[in-house]
């Protein structure tokens, strides 16, 4: 058993041995091409260069004497050549061709940073271009919201709710509506003249309450006295349109003047604070009531 075991570790040594060996042949013969290399090359030769180009350390090369002495008389034979110089770049045509190439370089240039400036506005506009498109879109539909709920509200007011109907004519109160428009113009009407057309049983109506509110006070006084007056000589079935007419015209109750002994005469006269009215004949006045029945029949 232990002549066996020997005789495996023997076997490994000896493996190890050649293994090490070979190593350091593949690791020579790298060097020595490297150094061929870089003379081809004309490249400076010392420790550092032929260590890179070899792929092997600085202190590998220290440590076989022979490479070590061999790199040292290189770099000394090196040092000791006269250095060429290099050639300058002088006018001729080789030197005209680099300066045309710059400046063809540098046109480019300004040419790329120009477009890249010119893709970026265009990006900016299209940017704006899909907001804007998103606003009208958005704008659109709101619009579209808008008219129907137009739509719904004017049909709402043309249309009379059904139940309002039955309230005003089941229960015989007039319709809540009705009341508060006829309470908004009563309000633009003074009490007495108010108090004077309920006295003579006048429902006011659009036309009417029109042509109230565009005179004075004493012109309806007036008209409202003209028609009192008219009244108690016939009859006069449509009295809101004649006191319209009244009013609009101006009328005034007519005043009869006193005969005189020598010369009977009848004569129409108006207050002398109220130059600007107008008088009416009983005659004219009683015409004009013909013609009011007439229409209404």
């Amino acid at each position: 058993m232990s002549n066996g075991n020997d005789l495996t570790r023997e076997s490994r040594i000896n493996t190890l041995k050649e293994t090490q060996e070979a190593r350091k042949e593949d690791a020579r013969n790298r060097v020595y091409q490297a150094i061929e290399r870089l003379q081809k090359l004309n490249t400076k030769i010392n420790f550092h260069t032929i260590s890179r180009e070899a792929q092997v350390s600085v202190s590998y090369l220290y440590k076989y004497p022979e490479l070590k002495q061999h790199i040292a008389e290189l770099r000394s034979k090196q040092n000791s050549l006269p250095v060429k110089s290099v050639a300058k770049p002088n006018s001729t045509s080789q030197g005209k061709v680099i300066t045309r190439l710059q400046e063809k370089i540098k046109k480019i240039e300004e040419e790329n940073k120009e477009l890249k400036r010119k893709c970026e506005a265009l990006a900016g506009q299209v940017y704006r271009a899909h907001h804007l498109q998103a606003q009208i879109e958005r704008l659109q539909q709101e619009n579209e919201d808008l008219r129907n709920k137009l739509g719904e509200q004017e049909i709402a007011k043309k249309v009379t709710p059904i139940d309002k109907k039955r309230r005003s004519s089941a229960d015989g109160f007039p319709n809540p509506e009705d009341c508060d428009k006829k309470r908004k113009s009563k309000s633009a009407i003074s009490d007495k003249v108010q108090s004077e057309l309920d006295e003579l049983g006048i429902e006011l109506n659009t036309t009417l309450t029109k042509t109230i509110k565009s005179a004075s006070e004493t012109t309806i006084l007036d008209a409202i006295e003209a028609l009192k007056y008219q009244l108690t000589t016939q009859d006069i079935p449509n009295a809101g349109g004649w006191l319209n007419k009244a009013i609009k015209e101006g009328w005034t109750k007519p005043e009869i003047i006193t005969q005189q002994s020598t010369k009977p005469e009848q004569k129409i006269v108006t207050a002398s604070d109220k130059p600007e009215k107008k008088l009416v004949n009983p005659n004219k006045l009683k015409k004009l009531s013909n013609i009011f029945n007439k229409k209404n029949d």
